[in-house]
């Protein structure tokens, strides 16, 4: 379910348009209204920059390495692009990948990195799995040579001292604090300059802290006058509790307009919950991650979810597998900011959904990472 970024992380991408064929910012307060309209246009675009990395040219044979890719639950479709784009990029270097789902459990987790430590891995992928939970394994993994490799578990930028020591050696990862500046540009741009506003975090994860502080604070930025109600919803807990906790939410403040949960997986039972409580014609979505179903909600521009922000997930898996090639040929891991992308009912008609993800967001990493690698 998530370092790469328009701006780096919080201690865990056609011509412009014009603004007012986007429909943003009618009542705000004309500073406020510009600053957040324009964000919101500028991440609407398609990406064009390639990352500026070093090349990493695949001198050490990968043909038949193991990589170990440990999801925090296949589930949900984020988790599912992310394991789509490392299956493409080692296919590309013959790579073999071994996929166990640990379904939120780090004691399941910590057994499917034991396992790949007996089946000789050539390296470990943690996606969504906090590595502290499983610092004993990841400790294990080190002393048998392996590399750990941690996707959307750890914040962004240098991995933490501690479990760098531990064994974590690389980390890919995006900018939860970025998609909340982007989600709160959206909101006061498209709301009246008193709305109430609903957040739901989910503090299972470490992109929580930096997502809800920089959504409170950028709302504040770019509307004064906006009023925020925030709940938090642990992982273990969307099953059992989400669907109340939002049904609350917008039954005691009946003035709220928007509801933007962390990552779209919660999309689902959040706006059941909303349309159960009556307030599907008030309330409005805006979320993270841009998985497919949500994308399709948003094209359908009949569905409460409005908009939605995201990296290419599939390029956060090549991104990842472009992490192995540089361990294995005893090149330094990279930190590289991606960009995100904001979809909305105003530029998802730019995007054909019957085209993979990866299509989506406009720059061609596919052909980028085969000619870092010296493959294509």
């Amino acid at each position: 379910m998530n370092y790469y970024s328009v701006k780096s992380f919080i201690k865990m991408t056609v011509a412009m348009p014009v603004l007012a064929s986007l429909g943003l910012g009618l009542s705000l307060s004309s500073a406020s209204a510009e600053t957040a309209a324009e964000i919101v246009a500028k991440a609407s675009l398609p990406i064009s920059a390639a990352p500026i990395v070093p090349v990493a040219k695949n001198a050490v044979d990968l043909k038949g390495a193991k990589v170990h890719y440990i999801s925090a639950g296949l589930v949900f479709p984020f988790s599912q692009q992310v394991l789509k784009g490392v299956q493409d990029a080692s296919a590309l270097l013959g790579m073999e990948v071994v996929v166990t789902d640990a379904a939120g459990d780090a004691s399941k987790a910590s057994s499917f990195i034991d396992r790949a430590i007996g089946q000789k891995a050539s390296a470990i992928v943690l996606q969504g799995v906090d590595p502290y939970t499983v610092e004993a394994s990841v400790r294990d993994a080190k002393a048998a040579g392996i590399p750990v490799i941690s996707m959307a578990g750890l914040l962004s930028g240098p991995i933490p001292a501690d479990i760098a020591e531990a064994g974590v050696v690389a980390n890919v990862a995006f900018s939860s604090a970025e998609a909340g500046r982007l989600l709160a540009a959206y909101v006061a741009a498209n709301s009246a300059a008193d709305a109430h506003v609903g957040v739901i975090g989910s503090s299972t994860f470490r992109i929580d802290g930096p997502f809800i502080a920089t959504f409170e604070s950028s709302l504040k930025e770019f509307c004064a006058g906006c009023v925020l109600t925030k709940q938090d919803s642990p992982l273990p807990q969307w099953q059992t509790t989400l669907s109340s906790l939002a049904r609350t939410m917008v039954t005691v403040d009946p003035k709220i307009t928007y509801v933007v949960p962390i990552v779209d997986a919660m999309a689902p039972t959040v706006k059941s919950a909303i349309a159960a409580a009556g307030a599907e014609d008030r309330v409005k979505i805006a979320s993270h991650n841009a998985s497919l179903p949500d994308m399709q909600a948003i094209a359908s521009k009949t569905d409460m979810e409005v908009a939605n922000v995201g990296v290419s997930n599939e390029r956060l898996g090549w991104a990842t597998v472009d992490q192995i090639v540089r361990l294995k040929n005893g090149i330094e891991p990279v930190v590289e900011d991606q960009p995100f992308r904001m979809f909305t009912r105003d530029n998802i008609d730019q995007i054909d959904l019957k085209t993979e993800g990866a299509d989506w967001f406009g720059f061609d990493y596919r052909k980028f990472y085969a000619g870092l690698w010296g493959v294509n």
